[in-house]
């Protein structure tokens, strides 16, 4: 767990080596951002976006992918690859697909976040193809997860990890601090 913590602390404090890699293109059905991490230490962040195909199912064997998104000068608003940091912190260890002729299920795991997303899209009331991200959080067992924020301690260490989103019961905001 302690070896987990450094690589996430090393992927969020760092990312210059991210910095040339390529844009992610977004086709017509694809969602954006399902959810994202941000960090204590600037306003950019990592999304966390999907390919769908026209029935908005998910396309391909790992239709979920993270990318950077910076918010901060030089470039507020562009969006990057996250190159090898994808393998690190913020990388994703597994995906399960499961289409549908109205969509799709997803099954994730983050690499430094355990527990299992799930993702099911369809297409919305507008036409366009939309996603309901699905875990656990604090003692809501199926509740929406809308972000994860990383209060780190210095450039190698995280302090807590706070996992944020909406309780499907409720409606109201749920979250759940991860201490380390």
């Amino acid at each position: 767990m302690r070896r987990r913590l450094v690589l996430l602390a090393a992927a969020v404090t760092t990312f210059t080596c991210s910095a040339l890699a390529s844009e992610p293109r977004f086709g017509a059905n694809d969602v954006e951002t399902l959810f994202f991490i941000s960090k204590s230490d600037d306003r950019n962040r990592v999304d966390y976006g999907m390919r769908l195909d026209r029935q908005c199912a998910p396309y391909g064997d790992e239709p979920v992918f993270p990318y950077w998104r910076d918010f901060e000068p030089p470039l507020p608003g562009r969006k990057r690859s996250l190159g090898f940091f994808a393998k690190l912190g913020y990388g994703i260890s597994t995906q399960q697909v499961r289409r549908s002729a109205a969509g799709g299920e997803t099954t994730i795991k983050l690499r430094q976040v355990e527990r299992v997303i799930s993702i099911t899209t369809s297409r919305a009331a507008n036409g366009r193809c939309s996603a309901l991200v699905r875990t656990t959080i604090a003692s809501a067992r199926s509740a929406e997860l809308v972000s994860i924020f990383v209060k780190l301690a210095g450039p190698l260490s995280v302090t807590y990890i706070d996992i944020k989103g909406n309780d499907l019961a409720t409606g109201k905001p749920i979250e759940e601090r991860l201490r380390r």
